[in-house]
């Protein structure tokens, strides 16, 4: 049976009992220093009083955590007293029975469990990562994973026999951390999820005000905190601010006068002026998204009707996406006007239909709607039409099978579609290539909607996210290799201009409706969080308004991040970057992970994500990144080899990648390689286990094993197959669904593995993985499968993904630096196998 996962703490403490006994002969090591800040103003013992000293402790813990680590010397206010941090020993404790305050940094070089003996103290309370420790017989045990770690200890002054004196007691003779009291840490799991960031954002039309939406964690408090903000962008002054649910969307109308925020099923309109807030949908279920209309007088939403069952007990499948959840719900166009709140239908039918885009004299919409169609990889169709806003009426523009998007233009309509949009010119690989259709190009689509002509064809970076600027140009974001970038098209000279957004992976961007336009625009670098960023498109320059480094990670060491790229031995370059440890010296020799995707979009410059390198890097390993063949991004060319290839490509620059990074650096040691890749990069991964043994560990998230059983029962599998295995199926390509789907290698695979899946995966369902773990466990090869109950394609659930993190490098550290201890930890039943 596979292994699955069980409620371990989202942080580092990790409190579950290990079944190993305690080793006998391992000497405790003495903690000889701490920072100290009391005594306390403050009587807990006042006659009388109900017992809140277990809160108390916890608030002043968590309002310490919100101010970073402490420094000695630094000075803080407690009511009308001023206490300043101190470097002492725990026996210089005073002899009072007020509250002190103790922090101290335990750094741990690798799994290590052991007990915190707080002894000769007056009620010592022991908080880690913000969650109290519950006190044992034999003091405070601990299991705490390669990081560094804050414990913050409360007492109530000295017993009256003997000193205070704090140590640790390992179970092993390896489970010796070391303390100190320095302002510095490693980034932790908890780092890259709670750091407050801008969620969304939206400039007012004039450019004047700025609304921001922050979402941030205290652990401590155990709560989400979401807050709006409105910020004048001249003056950098918050002109009003309040907390919130994280909200659906923001948008300010087109006269500025109002700012319209989503919060579930409602949306309020907060005044400009005035600051006044009002309900304009209050409690209308399944409100989707919506638009200004640009009179702002009314708001154009998406209104979504559930399907009812009426015969829960069967089901028949009506097509290929009826298999998705809530394909039956049907939604449709709505208007509500602001003065009266009242509400008129725009579109009705079957069929649910999106909103595209608003003519720009508010007297038409640009819908679209699905139509169930497979005659045509990639088995997909769209209708797009207009809609009269007086009339209601229909007028259809034209069907497409790869289709992203549209805007109206001044002579027809931008439309986003793929290179082989068979109205369009957009290929460039002419007949000897089949162009990869997610490699999306910009069209101008004529009146009637029968012509396409691509603007974009000789552009390498691929295109989304369009917005039309007042004066008809265009700003688009684009893959752009490894980055996310910005473009500004030229409608009237038909040329492309690359805007400076001094980020290297845009997230967003929204513009002002001035003459001269002011973005604003959130986003990171490989080795930078985030920051917001405005820019003066006139002058192409940017400007930094928020940057979460300063806030966020002042105390915290990153990863070094190094560009390395490589010609393969077909000549192409293949890009890359890499990321070393914080304390990294170059005459050790260091375990490499090696991380990519393959599935034809670059694995991008984002500062963390669901694959955390700089989190990698902290624990000791070399972290090389790299985009192989076939990825989106670097030129029509490059991304049409993803085409009918599974892996073909893509296999030999990953193996290749690896060798020649490990040849041009010497502090890599070569016995010591791990790879890891999700979704096609799982596939990647148990595909690469059948070809080479180069690998001393490998592990596979949400992998595919058998394209026949993928394309089949994945949700998405038959587009996605339309696309990548264009032109192919199971009876006319067995070579290719049988070749190279990696179950029928199995018996080449000597590599341990292990398999990594959410059991309510629709993407890449689970028994991808249950596949290869059958033909592995049947081969008696080192295979291990970890199920996360709930979860989809993605681990979302935050304690969940805390195991998740923990689980992929519980197994490198046990193959690649040979300490099992951790691995055992998470899954006690697999050391007594």
């Amino acid at each position: 049976m596979p292994l699955s996962t069980r409620s371990l703490s989202i942080l580092a403490l990790l409190i579950l009992a290990c079944s190993a006994a305690w080793a006998d002969d391992v000497e405790p090591l003495p903690v000889e220093e701490v920072l100290a800040l009391g005594p306390m103003p403050i009587v807990t013992d006042i006659a009388g009083q109900s017992d809140k000293r277990d809160e108390m402790a916890r608030a002043m813990v968590m309002q310490q955590m919100a101010g970073g680590l402490p420094r000695h010397g630094v000075e803080q206010r407690f009511f009308d007293t001023t206490l300043q941090w101190q470097r002492m020993s725990p026996q210089e404790l005073p002899d009072d029975d007020r509250i002190w305050l103790w922090a101290v940094q335990v750094e741990a070089r690798r799994f290590v469990s052991g007990r915190l003996l707080v002894e000769q103290v007056e009620r010592p309370r022991l908080f880690l990562a913000g969650r109290e420790v519950s006190a044992g017989d034999d003091g405070f045990e601990l299991h705490l994973r390669n990081g560094t770690h804050t414990l913050w200890i409360t007492s109530h002054g000295r017993e009256e026999d003997g000193a205070p004196q704090i140590s640790w007691q390992g179970r092993e003779t390896h489970d010796t951390p070391a303390f100190h009291v320095e302002p510095t840490r490693r980034v932790s799991p908890e780092r890259l999820t709670n750091a407050e960031t801008v969620s969304s954002k939206a400039v007012s039309p004039d450019g004047r005000y700025l609304a921001l939406a922050f979402d941030a964690r205290s652990d401590a408090a155990d709560l989400d905190i979401q807050r709006l903000e409105i910020r004048e962008l001249s003056t950098g002054r918050i002109e009003r601010q309040w907390t919130a649910h994280r909200p659906g969307a923001l948008a300010w109308s087109p006269d500025g006068a109002w700012l319209a925020v989503q919060d579930g099923d409602n949306l309020w309109l907060h005044e400009a002026e005035s600051g006044r807030a009002s309900l304009l949908l209050a409690n209308h279920e399944q409100v989707g998204s919506w638009r200004w209309h640009p009179d702002s007088g009314s708001v154009i939403f998406a209104w979504n009707a559930p399907y009812e069952d009426d015969n829960a007990r069967v089901r028949r499948i009506r097509s290929l996406e009826d298999r998705w959840a809530g394909f039956r719900d049907n939604t449709q166009l709505y208007q509500v006007d602001v003065a009266s709140g009242l509400i008129r239908p725009l579109t009705a039918g079957d069929q649910s239909v999106m909103l595209q885009d608003i003519h720009p004299e508010g007297d038409r919409l640009l819908v679209s709607e699905r139509i169930i169609d497979y005659s045509e990889p990639p088995h997909s169709l769209f209708r797009l039409f207009e809609v009269d806003l007086d009339t209601l009426e229909r007028s259809e523009v034209g069907q497409y099978r790869l289709f992203n998007g549209a805007l109206f233009a001044d002579q027809g309509y931008w439309l986003l579609a793929g290179p082989g949009l068979p109205q369009g010119d957009g290929a460039t690989t002419g007949e000897k290539r089949t162009p990869n259709e997610y490699d999306t190009q910009l069209y101008r689509l004529s009146a009637d909607g029968e012509t396409a002509t691509s603007v974009s064809r000789e552009l390498d970076p691929s295109l989304s996210g369009i917005h039309r600027l007042p004066d008809g140009d265009l700003l688009l974001s684009a893959v752009s290799g490894e980055r996310v970038i910005l473009l500004r098209f030229e409608a009237g000279r038909e040329r492309w201009v690359e805007i400076d957004t001094g980020v290297e992976v845009m997230e967003s961007f929204s513009a002002s409706e001035t003459r001269r336009p002011l973005v604003v625009l959130r986003g990171t670098d490989a080795d930078r969080p985030q920051r917001v960023h405005t820019v003066d498109l006139n002058r192409n320059r940017h400007s930094v308004l928020i940057d979460s480094a300063e806030t966020e990670y002042v105390d915290v060491e990153l990863a070094a991040v190094e560009a390395w790229s490589f010609v393969n031995t077909d000549g192409d370059e293949i890009e890359g970057r890499y990321y070393l440890p914080p304390d990294f010296e170059p005459d050790q020799h260091y375990p490499l992970i090696v991380y990519y995707y393959g599935g034809t979009t670059p694995v991008n410059r984002q500062f963390t994500g669901r694959y955390p390198f700089h989190l990698w890097a902290a624990q000791g390993y070399v972290v090389y990144v790299l985009q192989p063949r076939g990825t989106i991004g670097y030129g029509q060319e490059f991304s049409a080899l993803h085409v009918n290839a599974w892996g073909k490509y893509t296999a030999h620059d990953i193996i290749e990648g690896t060798e020649q990074f490990v040849e041009a650096h010497e502090f890599i040691d070569g016995d010591r390689i791990g790879n890891i890749g999700a979704s096609y990069g799982g596939f990647m991964t148990m595909h690469l286990a059948t070809l080479t043994d180069l690998y001393a560990a490998s592990i596979s998230h949400a992998g595919i094993s058998a394209l026949t059983s993928y394309w089949g029962e994945g949700w998405w599998g038959y587009g996605y197959s339309g696309i990548a295995s264009r032109g192919s199926f199971p009876w006319n390509n067995p070579e290719l669904y049988v070749g190279q789907s990696p179950v029928y290698s199995a018996d080449q695979i000597t590599t341990p593995l292990l398999l990594v899946t959410g059991d309510a995966d629709t993407n890449v369902p689970p028994g991808e993985s249950h596949n290869m773990y059958t033909a592995l466990k049947l081969l008696d090869r080192d295979v291990e499968l970890i199920e996360f109950p709930g979860e989809d394609h993605h681990i979302l659930d935050r304690e969940q993904r805390y195991v998740w993190w923990d689980t992929m490098l519980a197994w490198f550290d046990y193959w690649l630096k040979d300490e099992r201890e951790w691995w055992y930890h998470l899954y006690p039943e697999a050391g007594e196998e």
